[in-house]
């Protein structure tokens, strides 16, 4: 699962990069969040048990707008709000940081506890993937409010792992995800509102963005939220350290970038390090099992004090 989660983020950065290219990031991020709303909805809606607890999550609308703004209308506003100020490599520096904050959040707000190895894991990741955005920051490009948005960005994020967690693990993420995309498709569409007037998207690109939203972002949301669930926000957040990284192997891949860097290479080296400290479990030996009391003498006569009284079944003692 960690690994079709780093696949599929992947996915939405190289197909994301080409989309923004010609078209408003706002306009983009509206229209896959709203495309992977109304795909999710069918297939939770398809079923009589996806239906009632779709009835159950909308039950509960102060969760589902805090959720909805923290975790998509805000996390996607500020980074990309955060990006014309500071760039993407600087505004990925701050993101990278998630699971430090993550850890943070969990120890402050959520009374969560963390082991040394995993803190240490977290800061080790973190840091590698931050020395990879410094590689193509400029020191120009520091602004105290881009910096601020996508710092503010990324709590609001770690803080939405943990409330989703504690709110709404009791219903499937299939029947959380449309209603929390949903919201966030009504807090999005006012901030996109301006350029989808004067900049509408092309058909190209808009195909192009219901392809993100429903092929990609959908399994995407689904297998995040499945591991967030499973492992906790402070894995996720690690595992996700690696996407940036498979991004630009991809983008090698594809012709559309160089080979990696001597540098680049010992940092993923060191921020899949880090992960692994995060995410992989130690395993603790068996216990040794006390070694089975030997039998009764079959030829020996059971003591007259032992003797099952008349009517009583041989397995008595099992019952």
């Amino acid at each position: 699962m960690p690994v079709a989660l780093v696949l599929l983020l992947s996915g939405t950065w190289l197909l994301s990069g080409s989309l923004v290219t010609g078209t408003d990031p706002l306009i983009v991020a509206v229209g896959r969040t709203a495309v992977c709303c109304a795909a999710l909805t069918a297939v939770a809606a398809s079923t009589s048990v996806g239906r009632a607890d779709l009835r159950r999550a909308v039950a509960r609308p102060g969760t589902v707008w805090l959720l909805g703004l923290l975790g998509f209308a805000g996390y996607a506003a500020g980074t990309l709000l955060a990006i014309p100020r500071i760039g993407t490599s600087l505004t990925n520096l701050v993101v990278a940081l998630m699971p430090c904050a993550s850890v943070a959040v969990g120890a402050v707000c959520f009374g969560e506890r963390s082991t040394v190895r995993k803190v240490l894991g977290a800061a080790v990741a973190a840091a590698a993937a931050a020395g990879y955005a410094a590689l193509g920051a400029d020191a120009g490009d520091i602004d105290a409010m881009g910096l601020l948005l996508a710092g503010a960005a990324t709590v609001a994020f770690a803080v939405y792992g943990f409330l989703y967690r504690d709110r709404l693990a009791h219903l499937p993420p299939l029947a959380v995800l449309p209603v929390l995309l949903g919201a966030a498709t009504c807090l999005l569409v006012p901030m996109s509102l301006p350029a989808l007037v004067h900049r509408p998207p092309s058909l190209g690109a808009t195909g192009g963005i219901v392809l993100l939203g429903a092929a990609v972002y959908a399994p995407a949301y689904l297998v995040q939220h499945r591991l967030i669930l499973l492992r906790g926000p402070v894995f996720t957040a690690a595992v996700q350290l690696a996407v940036p990284f498979t991004v630009r192997l991809g983008d090698w891949a594809l012709g559309s970038a160089a080979a990696p860097s001597a540098a680049e290479l010992a940092l993923l080296a060191v921020c899949c390090g880090g992960i692994a400290l995060v995410t992989v479990q130690r395993r603790t030996a068996p216990a040794t099992a006390a070694p089975p009391a030997a039998p009764p003498d079959a030829a020996a006569p059971l003591p007259d004090a032992v003797v099952p009284p008349p009517g009583r079944g041989r397995d008595h003692g099992l019952r």
